[in-house]
């Protein structure tokens, strides 16, 4: 008697859910062929790994052999990458199948996902609303229940942010946990290959995958550090309702709630977060230009489709970027400084890990490219989002969005935890139980 045809059921499943949600813009390219023909050996075969079966779906600046890799970019027209990166690799060897790679914010430098080219990633829970990014495509597939599973990148804020917006798991992993390779770089020292997941037992079991580390996942004690200033400033008077609903439910299950103010975080981020982020963006790009392009930064930067995205190119290729002392100052001062203080501030208060709103606000329109409402101040959108997510992402620390719950309109958010340096596993029992308080 044959075996069942599980795999290939799973994945014609995932196909036909993505081709169904064709209005939210999910996916720059299905890999349909080749992902039924990878079901049907693994069937034939009997293939045992770890996540046999699992559809996943990659980001469109990640590499998969035979796979359009062009970070959702008409300037990358036709980049086909040759060979797997190691992520995608070390999944296929356990089983799990690529069907398809997601759209996102154009060669990930912002936070809406609003292409030009493929048009705007729309958000599962209210398409007229953004689904944010950049790596939103994977985070609404994953929230439109078409995959459990993918992989995405985080520079800052690129992974958890759409994952708080769609409502699902989004991990950034400590600085150099992941391979590096396979990814159009933004900022080598900030960036980050990431894992999404319907629930964190499925990032758990990609953590564990992706890095042999299969430590049981236990957090130490059930100690949160709630630092209100700044990671607490900034939000909506709904938001910040809704995170303090979430602190009340923890502490009410057993979570004891430590809180303090360390507004050194985020000074230390802003002197270091942009000069970092510009000057590598800047290098690596003129790198891609040349070596997929043959084009010089300003020559490739005509050819992206999204307005802001080309602007931000051209600005860099006129060289107009922090100087190379506030870039120095940045990697040998501030940086350091802000890893220092985390490492002290988790001491001091005896913390397991650092609690607050992923998003300053649930999300808005899907018109919102520029600036966003909070309680009737229009603010500038990126810094506004991304100020509580740079923090982890210049002191290389792992944090993970969970989804927490909905607002009045019935959109997702997240609370975001910044666990230890390295402490990835113990930061994810932490999420595990957090998950499972919520829930009841």
């Amino acid at each position: 008697m044959s075996a069942p045809r599980t795999a290939s059921k799973l994945v014609a499943a995932s196909l036909d859910a993505l081709k169904a949600r064709s209005d939210l813009n999910l996916t720059t390219q299905l890999l349909e062929d080749s992902a039924l023909d990878a079901a049907a050996r693994q069937d034939e075969e009997g293939h045992a790994g770890s996540l046999c079966g699992l559809p996943f779906v990659v980001k469109a600046n990640v590499a998969v052999a035979g796979a359009l890799q062009d970070g959702a970019s008409p300037a990358l027209t036709g980049n086909i990458a040759t060979k797997d990166a190691q992520i995608v690799a070390r999944l296929r060897a356990e089983g799990a199948i690529p069907v398809a790679m997601t759209n996102m914010h154009e060669l990930a430098f912002g936070i809406t996902s609003q292409n030009a080219h493929y048009g705007p990633v729309r958000n599962p829970h209210d398409p007229n609303t953004i689904a944010g990014g950049s790596s939103g495509g994977t985070a609404a597939a994953i929230a439109a229940g078409a995959v459990r599973a993918g992989i995405a990148s985080d520079t800052g804020g690129s992974g958890r942010l759409p994952a708080a917006f769609c409502g699902c798991v989004g991990l950034r992993p400590t600085q150099d946990r992941y391979p590096k390779d396979g990814i159009l770089t933004l900022s080598h020292t900030l960036d980050t290959l990431t894992v999404m997941g319907s629930d964190v037992a499925t990032v758990i079991a990609l953590d564990a995958v992706v890095t042999g580390d299969t430590a049981e996942p236990e957090a130490r004690s059930l100690r949160l550090g709630v630092l209100h200033d700044p990671f607490w400033t900034g939000l909506s008077q709904e938001m910040s309702d809704l995170g303090q609903g979430v602190l009340s439910r923890l502490t009410e299950a057993g979570f004891d709630i430590i809180e303090g103010d360390a507004p050194d975080i985020e000074t230390l981020t802003e002197t270091a977060g942009f000069p970092i982020a510009l000057n590598e963006t800047k290098t690596n790009w003129e790198g891609f230009a040349k070596d997929l392009r043959g084009l010089s930064l300003g020559d490739f930067a005509a050819d992206i489709a999204s307005t802001d995205v080309r602007a931000l190119y051209e600005t860099m290729a006129r060289g107009e970027v922090p100087p190379p002392e506030a870039y120095a100052a940045a990697m040998k001062e501030a940086r350091p400084a802000l890893k220092e203080l985390f490492a002290k501030l988790f001491d001091e208060m005896d913390v397991d890990a650092f609690i607050f709103p992923t998003l300053a606000r649930t999300a808005p329109s899907i018109e919102s490219t520029d600036t966003i409402d909070i309680d009737g101040n229009i603010l500038p959108l990126f810094p506004t989002l991304t100020r509580r997510e740079l923090a982890a992402s210049v002191a290389g620390l792992p944090a993970i969005s969970l989804p927490a719950g909905t607002d009045a309109r019935g959109l997702p958010f997240g609370m975001e935890l910044i666990g230890r340096d390295g402490a990835d596993r113990a930061l994810l029992g932490i999420a595990k139980k957090i998950e499972r308080s919520l829930a009841r």
